[in-house]
């Protein structure tokens, strides 16, 4: 009789209700607190007679009858064991076991370990793929051809391994242990087969527990990523990876993916810059684009130039002119996302206006205040009308740039524009020439506050005077009124 009965102290049964009930009335005796270990064999003992009373009948009846080969029935209780059946130790050790077996037992047993494995609901796929390099498990001619197919896809299974390291379980009830496998198992198998039902997959398990397994981790960030799904728990999956691996590109990816997918705004902007730059890719484009479109939509047209700066490398080539960018120009104007200002700039490149008509484009006209953004637009308008830009808007990014004071996505697409414009010794000068006139108007603008504000300070100190004196002959008057109280 299996030792779970014996320490339940019944006789082997598939009623649940009394399996319970005896494993109820064994419970005051084996506190956890008190003997933990027992407790232990307890619990284990009601799992597994539970798990047994659960099993196909004709595993049952195998069993009463007795004249099972004890091969099977070891078999069978490592896959029942909570503490061997992910084990490889464990299945190794079974393995030397089967090979004191003669070659007319192994024959006898091969398929019929292969039978109790496919009908078996957890099981790791790694370890048994150890038994079925040992029993050479191979697809074979079968009189039912349904049957032949589902050894073929069985085999084929085994072969891709568990979907994550199943030891990461360990610590877990059995209970959440399988369930665990099982849904995991049962997306990646979605994955794999039918991508369009991924996201109704996801949609409809509850809560579930990611097993700290980097195999598993990287396939989460995979799935995802690709169905535009932000995680929270996933960015911060991405960060460990990233900070033990600085340089991989997949691990800087996916930070940003998460990072973006979950809505982060300015504080994502220089970590996304920097791997665009460091890693050209389209996904890397994407990403760009993408976070422009939701934080900062004005800015979009201009990545998208920049984008096609870095793609299109053919010298001859005029901005502007590609399918894509054309594209996405029309559909960042038709969202109704852009101000006055950036609709106007992405009008006007596409109508391309020649640049003896700039004078009369409104991004010329003065009714805009000077800004960087404003700056941008004139100088890549300019740039896609082939003229050299104005020179006050263009120097005046180029000086932010070499002061550290434009942002990293202006100073990216500032790059982009720059690397398009021929600058002669005579514009090097002008450029100088603007720094100075720059830096002479905030020597004096900060002169002109600073004056503005000792006026300030000093009227602010008399009216403090002021009052301290009202307070003090307040002081005396309350102190003579109670002088004169006395008298």
């Amino acid at each position: 009789m299996n030792i779970c009965w014996e320490i339940l102290g019944i006789e082997p049964t598939t009623d649940l209700e009394c399996i319970r009930q005896a494993y109820l009335a064994l419970l005051p005796s084996f506190h956890p607190e008190s003997d933990p270990q027992g407790f232990k064999r307890l619990r284990q003992a009601y799992e597994e007679a539970q798990h047994w009373a659960a099993s196909p009948a004709e595993d049952a009846k195998t069993e009463e009858v007795g004249d099972e080969h004890e091969i099977l029935v070891a078999f069978r209780e490592l896959l029942a064991s909570e503490r061997d059946r992910f084990q490889p130790s464990a299945w190794q050790k079974f393995i030397q076991q089967l090979n004191q077996c003669s070659m007319d037992e192994i024959d006898k047993l091969r398929w019929q370990l292969c039978d109790i494995a496919m009908k078996t609901e957890t099981i790791s796929l790694s370890c048994l793929a150890l038994l079925a390099q040992r029993l050479n498990w191979q697809p074979q001619e079968a009189d039912d051809d349904a049957e032949g197919e589902e050894l073929e896809a069985f085999l084929e299974t085994v072969k891709r391994g568990d979907a994550f390291d199943l030891l990461s379980l360990a610590k877990l009830p059995l209970v959440v242990q399988d369930q665990t496998d099982a849904y995991f198992f049962k997306l990646e198998r979605i994955w794999r087969f039918y991508p369009e039902h991924f996201a109704d997959a996801l949609q409809v398990q509850g809560a579930w527990i990611i097993p700290d397994d980097k195999q598993l981790h990287r396939k989460l960030l995979h799935w995802f990523s690709a169905e535009q799904w932000g995680m929270a728990e996933l960015v911060d999956i991405a960060r460990r990876w990233q900070a033990a691996e600085p340089d991989n590109e997949d691990a800087h990816y996916y930070l940003c993916k998460q990072r973006l997918l979950c809505g982060e705004g300015e504080s994502l902007l220089a970590d996304l810059c920097d791997f665009w730059q460091r890693y050209p890719s389209t996904q890397a484009d994407d990403l760009l684009l993408g976070w422009c479109r939701q934080h900062r939509p004005d800015f979009f047209p201009l990545a998208v130039m920049a984008v096609e700066a870095r793609c299109m490398v053919d010298a001859e080539y005029v901005p502007g002119e590609s399918a894509r960018t054309r594209l996405l120009w029309a559909d960042i104007l038709h969202s109704g996302r852009l101000s006055p200002l950036g609709r106007s700039f992405v009008d006007s490149l596409f109508y391309k206006r020649k640049a003896m008509a700039w004078a009369n484009s409104r991004l010329s006209t003065q009714g805009e205040p000077e800004t960087p953004l404003l700056d941008l637009y004139r100088t890549a308008e300019q740039v896609v009308l082939e003229a050299f830009p104005k020179e006050k808007p263009f120097f005046r990014l180029l000086i932010r740039l070499e002061e550290g004071q434009a942002c990293p996505l202006e100073a990216l697409i500032t790059q982009a524009l720059s690397s398009k414009i021929a600058m002669k010794p005579g514009d090097i000068r002008d450029k100088k020439e603007l720094a100075e006139e720059l830096r002479l108007a905030a020597e004096k603008k900060l002169s002109s506050e600073a004056k503005t504000e000792a006026p300030r300070q000093a009227e602010s100190g008399g009216v403090m005077k002021i009052m301290k004196i009202v307070g003090l002959i307040a002081l005396i008057v309350c102190a003579l009124n109670r002088f004169f109280h006395f008298f």
